[in-house]
């Protein structure tokens, strides 16, 4: 199991009963504006989770953030303030199979991943003022790469969860199917410092091209990484 999806929608036993979830529009005033409702022709049925052997029968609230807001609800929750998150699913038909997938999960992966992202991002906007040299231009290209290829160290797993459910729609066979997700976080200092160690090892002593990658460097331990 290679893919690693980003967004999904949990329904879990009352959206499974109700088949519907709804949300709406606002205004930019915030106000309420027309209600979007969507109808779903499957019957999702939970058939146990984690905590069931516990008689716990709500979401963890990391995962009803992320369900909800994505990773900036996940890093809002005070015990992840201060780092960054990063929360990850699969599914699968057997729960074995998941749980190895978690276990195995390679964080320092994903945190290669986003901060290409990222980063890339920040290299773009300042493109334009890279010295007009052929050197430069291919210094600051392989830049990103240098960065995304470079050991993060940190990372650490906070917690994982699964879910087991039926999946019933008409004309269709019933599907039965596991979800695992899990979460793991880094010290938003600690990351943010080992990225611009990373840039300062890139700089070759080409005043205006090491000024421009210091600037660089400011900017994201100003912002942080967006995920």
């Amino acid at each position: 199991m290679k893919s690693v999806r980003k967004m999904v929608i949990v329904l879990f036993a009352a959206a499974a009963a109700m088949g519907v979830f709804s949300g709406c529009k606002t205004t930019d005033s915030g106000a309420s504006a027309d209600r979007i409702t969507l109808q779903s022709s499957a019957n999702v049925q939970t058939i146990e989770h984690k905590g069931t052997a516990l008689g716990r029968n709500e979401l963890p609230q990391w995962l009803a953030e992320w369900t909800d807001r994505g990773v900036p609800g996940v890093e809002s929750l005070a015990d992840y303030k201060g780092k960054y998150c990063i929360v990850a699913d699969e599914r699968g038909a057997e729960l074995q199979q998941l749980l190895t997938w978690v276990n195995n999960f390679n964080a320092q992966q994903q945190i290669g991943a986003q901060i290409q992202t990222r980063v890339a991002s920040v290299f773009k906007a300042n493109e334009s003022k890279v010295p007009d040299s052929a050197d430069s231009q291919r210094k600051y290209s392989n830049a990103i790469n240098t960065l995304v290829s470079a050991t993060y160290t940190g990372a650490r797993k906070e917690s994982d969860w699964w879910v087991h459910q039926r999946i019933t729609e008409k004309g269709r066979p019933d599907e039965i199917r596991y979800t695992a997700y899990v979460l793991y976080s880094i010290d938003r200092k600690i990351l943010d410092q080992q990225i611009a160690d990373s840039i300062a090892k890139i700089k070759d002593g080409t005043p205006e091209l090491d000024r421009l990658f210091d600037e660089i460097t400011a900017q994201i331990l100003e912002s942080g990484l967006q995920w």
